[in-house]
């Protein structure tokens, strides 16, 4: 309403704390505001969900979760392993997130979330980003459509409840710019990922880049979306979540 731009700092890993629970604070006060216990593999915190022992929280990731609560850090579990993610949300005093996970009901990616994880979600007050990123939208096709992008939408709200679904779109560079192929190649021969679970690049966004954030608005709308409902997706589910777990930094 101020006509101002926000971006929200945050880790997709729990590896900058360096297993030092006081570093929650100190990056709580330089700006951080959402963390995640692990990016895809194993870390001090917990599995993540390309880790085929699925093994859950550590002692560590335990403590870091009620200090997490404690500073007012929201809790991303995006990337967090399924037993995890489960785990950290029975353990949460505040509500979480997954801000950038779509429906294994839709597709079975590692990535994407069961109707377990959903409800668990749901029942912390929590929200859920559905992501745009091609690889995490449909089996078998490395060029989704819109329409395929809006049945993760359609699914979520069905499952979720309208409010708690926001957009995770997943858009991790410049207009024209991807993963460099050194960096992919590097991901690849650690096991970060594997070539069924991201493709190579270049990838075709069902949306194209964020400039065309208005069409996916036009296009909940021709769906006979309600005009709250829409706004409610867009953001203010997200801005509600942020109000609810975030604490003044005095």
């Amino acid at each position: 309403k101020a006509g101002r731009f926000a971006i929200v700092l945050a880790f997709q890993s729990s590896a900058a704390i360096e297993q030092r629970l006081d570093m929650v604070a100190i990056y709580y006060r330089l700006g951080v505001r959402s963390m995640n216990l692990a990016y895809n593999q194993a870390e001090a915190a917990a599995d993540g969900c390309m880790e085929p022992r699925n093994g859950g929280l550590t002692n560590f990731g335990r403590q870091l979760v009620v200090e997490m609560n404690r500073i007012g850090m929201l809790l991303d579990l995006s990337h967090t392993g399924r037993r995890a993610s489960l785990e950290a949300m029975e353990l949460s005093a505040a509500p979480v997130a997954f801000t950038h996970s779509n429906a294994a009901a839709l597709y079975e990616h590692p990535r994407n979330i069961t109707l377990e994880q959903i409800r668990r979600c749901v029942n912390t007050g929590g929200v859920i980003g559905i992501n745009g990123h091609p690889a995490f939208i449909k089996a078998g096709s490395a060029e989704p459509t819109p329409e395929d992008y809006l049945a993760h939408v359609d699914y979520m709200v069905e499952t979720a409840g309208i409010d708690h679904v926001g957009l995770g779109l997943d858009f991790s560079h410049r207009p024209g710019e991807q993963m460099p192929p050194a960096r992919y190649a590097r991901m690849m021969a650690e096991k970060v990922w594997t070539p069924d679970t991201l493709p190579a690049p270049p990838w075709t966004y069902p949306w194209g880049d964020a400039r065309n954030i208005d069409m996916l608005s036009e296009a909940l709308l021709r769906r006979g979306w309600r005009e709250e409902d829409v706004l409610k997706i867009l953001g203010q589910n997200f801005l509600r979540l942020f109000q609810s777990v975030w604490k003044r930094d005095d």
